[in-house]
């Protein structure tokens, strides 16, 4: 007999802007052990620091107002710079110390998972965390992780335009299979790099044959994920893009929010435009700048406030031992090119804040930049890099209370008199 799923249909109220943090959970210590100055990875002590503080700010963003908190997926980083192999696991430990602050990814990389395992392990999550948990998906641009981690299907991530279709092509087989997971009850699937279940496994149980469990003839024929997730039909999907129009496409029509670092106007606009008509030839209408559960978009910049724009700059600075000395070696500064800039773009703040790419000051010179990125783009979610670990404790608090407190406020609706 078909079982009939129950759960939560994900609703939000989207009639206001949305912030949310994103952090790379570094294991430097400014004033003692700075990023750079050693293989911090190995130390046990600076990972169990890195994780008390993030749950100390992950309740401050919790009770000031802000929407998630999510990281990336990252294996062997030995160096320190990004230590967060599962963010599952810290997604449900962040969740028993929070209310409603959701929880997430940006992202996993598929191609390093089993998708079924991966497909599980989210719907265990998602259970876990009370139904507060976002999925970020992500290709993997670095060949030390994905190369290890994905060579049970050939996926190096080295950058050669076959390695790169490649990648996507599993990327996208591993979603397929993520979405029958999630959806379906019982399946089976053949696809290029997997066969859902494999032919000729033989299966006796009596109690699966009388409860008629996919099993014909003594063999597996189909097969079904448990859990289901809580939230209907699965926790929002976000996919990060530089301009690639692949992936736009791709996240427009399996309803996954698009993030993006761009800053020019002209190319922000050209990428919200192709994902707004992406989704309208797959029958979703999506208003430029507009975000929502079943897919959207948003920008991601850098944030640092505090109570005087001296202080501020000095948090923004310490952001350059994460995103200039590590970032740099990836090829993200080419994101931030001024128009007419030749020779290699200088990784220093004065360059970020001229780009657009780090919003920087007291509440109120904050509040205003952001107030200009919502007339021009009429945005609605804004996702913040917290490079905490390169920056202090005490002035990633500032950041988050202080914007929680003073700049969040001004982007919500004002309630109707009584």
């Amino acid at each position: 007999m078909p079982h009939r799923r129950s759960g939560q249909v994900y609703i939000e109220d989207v009639s206001f802007m949305k912030f949310s943090l994103f952090y790379p959970v570094s294991l430097g210590a400014p004033n003692t052990v700075p990023l750079g100055s050693g293989l911090l990875g190995l130390h046990r002590g600076l990972y169990g620091q890195a994780v008390d503080e993030l749950r100390r700010q992950a309740v401050c963003a919790d009770e000031t107002g802000w929407t998630s908190l999510m990281m990336a997926e990252h294996h062997f980083e030995v160096e320190g710079y990004h230590v967060t192999p599962n963010p599952l696991l810290l997604n449900v430990h962040l969740a028993a110390h929070t209310k409603r602050l959701r929880h997430g990814q940006m992202g996993l990389v598929l191609p390093n998972w089993n998708p079924l395992r991966l497909a599980e392990d989210i719907a265990v999550a998602d259970h876990l965390t009370g139904g507060r948990l976002d999925v970020g998906l992500s290709r993997g641009y670095q060949s030390r992780s994905v190369g290890v981690l994905g060579q049970h299907v050939g996926v190096s991530s080295a950058g050669a335009e076959a390695a790169d279709v490649r990648n996507r092509r599993v990327f996208e087989e591993w979603f397929e299979i993520m979405q029958r997971s999630w959806s379906e009850d019982l399946w089976s699937y053949e696809g290029e790099f997997i066969q859902v279940p494999p032919a000729g496994l033989r299966w006796t149980n009596a109690v699966s044959k009388k409860l008629d469990a996919g099993i014909v003839e003594g063999e597996v024929a189909k097969i079904a994920t448990v859990p289901k997730p809580v939230q209907l039909p699965h926790p929002p999907v976000f996919t990060t893009v530089s301009r690639s129009p692949e992936s736009i496409e791709w996240s427009a029509k399996v309803g996954s929010s698009i993030v993006t670092l761009a800053t020019g106007e002209g190319t922000i606009s050209g990428i919200f435009q192709s994902y707004v008509d992406s989704a309208a030839r797959y029958g979703r209408s999506v208003k430029f700048g507009e975000y929502r559960p079943e897919g959207g978009v948003a920008l991601c910049r850098m944030l640092a406030v505090a109570e005087t724009h001296e202080e501020a700059w000095e948090s923004a600075r310490q952001n350059l031992a994460f995103v200039g000395d590590w970032l740099g070696e990836f090829g993200f500064w080419e994101a931030w090119r001024l128009p007419g800039q030749e020779g290699p773009v200088p990784r220093t703040l004065e360059q970020l804040v001229a780009a657009g790419m780090v919003l920087v000051g007291t509440p109120d010179e904050v509040g205003e930049q952001i107030q200009r990125l919502r007339d021009t783009f009429d945005l609605e979610y804004l996702v913040f890099v917290a490079c905490a670990g390169s920056v202090e404790h005490r002035r990633m608090i500032d950041t988050i209370q202080l914007f929680g407190e003073n700049v969040i406020p001004k982007f919500r609706p004002i309630p109707a008199a009584a």
